[in-house]
């Protein structure tokens, strides 16, 4: 007996979300770090050059669960379309 396993493919994507204040290292680093730990973010970059996070993630990852991330932190996000 032959058993065919199919599976639908998960469709990432890219979200930039604007974290104003972050000032240092530490900062993005936080912001990055907490990102990684929502299930289903792939990566998570943080640049102090232009205050965003830039995070990849599986279809099924909210918006609202990633600013929750960052609140975590003390910082707030704004999603940039």
């Amino acid at each position: 007996m032959l058993i065919l396993s199919i599976s639908m493919p998960v469709f990432g994507v890219t979200y930039t979300i604007n974290v104003p204040g972050m000032h240092c290292p530490l900062c993005t680093a936080m912001v990055r770090e907490a990102l990684k730990k929502v299930d289903g973010v792939k990566s998570a970059k943080a640049s102090l050059k232009d205050n965003n996070a830039i995070v990849e993630a599986e279809a099924n990852v909210t918006k609202q669960s990633l600013l929750d991330a960052i609140k975590t932190t003390g910082y707030e996000g704004k999603f940039i379309d």
